[in-house]
């Protein structure tokens, strides 16, 4: 008798124990895919506009507007279509997919959006349009890429005689450490780019890195103006 309810018992705690050590775990890891690949349009945002139209929507008018109010200027199939054309200092997105789009442009009217994320490139491309959203209003990639127009932007560097560097060839001589250590610090008259991911910041330095053969002779990370 008594070994029967010790066997009893046993197979009893081997249930038990198996079942949480094998079927509970797949619950929770079914639960995570169900969410792998979801982006919010605020997350769509931070990601390709706070560079130039502030983490808070605030802008720095005239040259980047608020886009507090946006909705009262504009509509949802109006800041879409503007998303993927550009206009003036604002790149295009089209790179991003017409889902991501709209997430994007419901989030500038108030609206809590999300979207499974369709957009797949690889860290280089990913790295070229991050830096077209956040780095090119001041820094041109290569040398015989147009001249930003930096009014309003890097009067203290214009003062000084000094104006952003040519970013192409940077990869020789800091690593992708120092890289996103300055991204995150904003020297000088450069913003923080803080909310960049880490991921995000070593694709930038992946595509510059695309372009050392490219490279300007090298005047340290702020160059004198020609």
């Amino acid at each position: 008798m008594k070994t029967l309810l010790i066997a009893f018992i046993a197979g009893t705690l081997m249930l038990v124990f198996g079942f949480t050590k094998y079927n509970i775990p797949e619950r929770e890891n079914l639960s995570q895919q169900d969410t792998t690949g979801i982006i919010t349009g605020a997350q769509l945002f931070q990601q390709n506009c706070a560079a130039c139209h502030g983490t808070d929507l605030q802008g720095r008018p005239p040259m980047f507007p608020s886009l507090k109010e946006v909705k009262s200027r504009m509509t949802k199939e109006q800041i879409i279509t503007l998303l993927k054309t550009g206009r003036n200092n604002m790149p295009s997105f089209a790179f991003l997919s017409e889902a991501e789009r709209e997430a994007l442009a419901g989030f500038l009217l108030g609206e809590k959006t999300k979207v499974r994320q369709l957009t797949t490139l690889s860290p280089e491309e990913k790295g070229k349009q991050l830096f077209m959203a956040n780095c090119a209003r001041c820094h041109q990639a290569r040398s015989d890429d147009p001249q930003p127009d930096l009014n309003g932007i890097a009067n203290g560097c214009r003062g000084r005689g000094m104006r952003p560097p040519v970013l192409a060839g940077v990869t020789r001589h800091i690593d992708p450490s120092q890289f996103a250590f300055i991204l995150d610090r904003g020297p000088a008259y450069m913003p923080s780019f803080d909310f960049l991911t880490r991921e995000e910041k070593n694709s930038i330095y992946l595509w510059l890195k695309t372009l050392e053969q490219e490279a300007p002779p090298y005047r340290g990370m702020m160059g004198r103006c020609r």
